[in-house]
């Protein structure tokens, strides 16, 4: 019997490697839901948001790299850059937002790492 490649594991060395490589501070908000009032000109209420820190490394997204292959022209260029990071708490979402060293940014795509099956990593697309 072959044995199983064992993403699980996989996705705890992508962990360890990407808080090693760490670069700046890099967090994903989770903005926190919003609940109408008892009367209607009452103004909703929201929770607080949920921040997570990030593992995580970011680049430029350039013609010569892997993510090449993401750059349409319109909604990914090569002024954007790709945050690739290790699996956080909650699976990232176009909702959330980003922030690199303090400086927000807009999600534009989201890649999980495999595309298929248990993420081992993700990679976040990101307004430049």
């Amino acid at each position: 019997m072959a044995k199983r490649f064992d993403y699980g594991r996989m996705a705890g060395t992508a962990a360890r490697l990407l808080d090693r490589f760490n670069q700046g501070v890099i967090t994903l908000t989770r903005p926190g839901a919003e609940t109408a009032g008892p009367n209607p000109w009452d103004p909703p209420t929201r929770d607080d948001d949920q921040i997570f820190v990030l593992a995580a490394t970011v680049a430029a997204v350039t013609v010569d790299q892997a993510n090449a292959k993401y750059i349409d022209g319109t909604v990914i260029t090569t002024a954007d850059l790709v945050i690739t990071c290790a699996v956080p708490p909650v699976l990232p979402a176009m909702t959330d937002i980003v922030s690199v060293d303090g400086q927000v940014r807009a999600i534009k795509k989201i890649v999980q790492v495999p595309a298929a099956g248990v993420p081992v990593a993700f990679k976040l697309f990101v307004q430049g």
